[in-house]
């Protein structure tokens, strides 16, 4: 799969064009959506901060003068950073997340409660919800889940922006840190005797409750916390940490983001664990550009009762140019058990195949003070099978969004 893809890339490269920041809306708000809409925010407040706020008080010199400069650095991230990073998660995780779900399958009213993130406040976040009908298994997998899946979205929105970039920002790096781990310290933290409404012990009770259904083998938090370590096996965390310290040490505010070089393409493998409608999975993405226009190739694997839901997905940039359009393509291929509408439960022991192809066409739209590059303008459509795409609505059919690309180098 990975031959195949480096061969399709080369192919007649197309000139590569700048990265953006994309910003995108759907009539629902879905969780792709919103993980784009939350990615930009933080972005753009970041640089908004770095404009106004200097990352130095002293030239770097001198123990006295270097000192100082830590202790302002440290609390900058204490008082300004880290507190506008926990706003963006728990928003992306509860409005985006949970929200996003419960808007695509629900009509019942939503709220949310929103705590002031330390040291304002005690942090934190919760939805509070009305189901409008008894839901099936899979939609009680989905919500339970959704904000974790939100964060990881987000997450991968900044690593596949790091590595085109071939660096990230300090700031960028918190936010990545963050997102990334959600899943990682919400499933880590959870034990057996957790209070009704926490994600991680209401997603083991509604798998379980399925699996007693068809004599399936059922979860336990403990090998939860046991598989989501397979989620550190990614470089791109070592990176973000060590932009964070060198940035805290020194004031540097990007660091590199190496990779693999085979044949001048660059590779960048990174490992995810998620919590799925249908279970758990394990996905291997792979990060492809260099010589190659920038392609990435994800291959799922999961877990069920009684099934092992795969996927392969295949995702190339600046396929090509077209009237001033740069063009992408997607391709997503999955076997998963059959996701039931809101009249029925689809038994969990039988699987389907199903397919996903996306297109996103983007041009630049009108020039930016901030930047030498304009922004742009982007149409994003797909249409979709029944199925579970990290983002995606579970539902079949045409998914279409629009937005604006910021140039947020």
């Amino acid at each position: 799969m990975l031959a195949a893809a480096i061969g399709a890339a080369t192919t007649s490269p197309a000139a590569a064009r700048q990265v953006t920041s994309a910003a995108l809306v759907d009539p629902d708000l879905t969780v792709g959506a919103g993980a784009t809409l939350v990615a930009t925010m933080g972005a753009a407040l970041a640089r908004a901060e770095d404009a106004v706020v200097p990352h130095r008080l002293f030239a770097e010199r001198g123990t006295l003068r270097r000192t100082a400069n830590v202790a302002f650095r440290l609390l900058k991230f204490s008082l300004f950073d880290a507190p506008q990073e926990q706003v963006l998660l728990v928003v992306n995780h509860e409005l985006f997340g949970h929200g996003a779900r419960l808007r695509e399958r629900f009509d019942g009213p939503i709220g949310y409660r929103i705590h002031a993130p330390p040291p304002y406040g005690r942090g934190g976040a919760s939805t509070f919800f009305v189901f409008d009908r008894a839901p099936t298994h899979y939609e009680r997998l989905a919500v339970s889940a959704a904000g974790m899946e939100a964060d990881a979205v987000a997450a991968a929105l900044v690593a596949h922006r790091a590595f085109s970039e071939r660096r990230i920002r300090a700031r960028d790096a918190l936010r990545y840190l963050a997102f990334e781990l959600d899943t990682l310290s919400y499933v880590s933290s959870t034990d057996d005797d957790e209070e009704p409404g926490h994600d991680v012990a209401d997603f083991l009770e509604t798998y379980n409750d399925l699996a007693a259904a068809t004599a399936a083998p059922g979860l336990t938090s403990r090998t939860l916390r046991r598989e989501v370590l397979v989620g550190l096996a990614n470089p791109m965390l070592v990176y973000a940490a060590y932009g964070i310290g060198r940035y805290l040490w020194n004031g540097a505010t990007h660091v590199g983001v190496p990779a693999l070089s085979i044949a001048g393409v660059r590779y960048l493998p990174m490992v995810r664990y998620r919590l799925a409608p249908y279970g758990t999975e394990w996905a291997l993405v792979n990060e492809l550009g260099g010589a190659v226009r920038p392609t990435e190739v994800e291959l799922r694997i999961g877990r069920s009762p009684h099934a092992t839901p795969w996927a392969i997905g295949i995702r190339q940039r600046e396929l090509t140019r077209w009237r001033g359009w740069g063009l992408d393509a997607s391709l997503e291929i999955w076997r998963q058990p059959g996701l039931a509408g809101a009249t029925g439960e689809t038994p969990m022991t039988s699987t389907r195949l199903g397919a996903q192809v996306r297109g996103r066409a983007e041009r630049p739209l009108v020039p930016v003070w901030f930047s030498a590059h304009a922004a742009t303008f982007i149409i994003d459509v797909g249409v979709k099978a029944a199925g579970f795409v990290p983002g995606e609505p579970l539902r079949a059919g045409l998914v279409a969004r629009a937005g604006v690309g910021f140039p947020l180098q």
